[in-house]
């Protein structure tokens, strides 16, 4: 499965650098009813793009780079966050929407192959300059 993550820079280099890259938030425990999502959030690229989530994550995620991963389903568990969503492309009006998500506590390049990369162009809904990972 094609899945994507927005993340820092430096969990962008522990992962190029061959890291086991850990995270046990639970992000439930927050007391806000938003998310059943522990450790690592991503979404499935099947069904969202990242250039329009990105308006969706502002304010709840790293946005330094953007990765879309292949991985087995084994590797991580479904769940769902409340984001945000812009009505239409001026991003004026807004609707809150729950989106499946799919999590895991732990990746590495051992269960996680990088396909791609970009930096997020807020103003670009339509898409990015991707680098492809031979």
């Amino acid at each position: 499965m094609k899945l994507f993550r927005f993340m820092s820079k430096e969990e962008f280099r522990k992962y190029i650098n061959g890291e086991l890259l850990i995270n046990t938030k639970d992000h439930s425990k927050e007391g806000n009813n938003k998310t059943i999502s522990k450790g690592f959030c991503f979404f499935n690229y099947a069904q969202y793009k990242p250039e329009e989530m990105l308006h969706s994550v502002v304010g709840i995620v790293n946005l330094d780079i953007c990765c879309i991963f292949e991985t087995e389903g084994k590797n991580v568990k479904r769940s769902y966050g409340r984001y945000s969503k812009a009505k239409k492309k001026d991003g004026l009006e807004r609707i809150s929407i729950f989106a499946k998500e799919f999590c895991t506590t732990e990746y590495s390049k051992d269960t996680f192959k990088l396909l791609q990369y970009a930096i997020p162009n807020y103003f670009n809904w339509e898409r990015w300059n991707w680098k492809e990972v031979k």
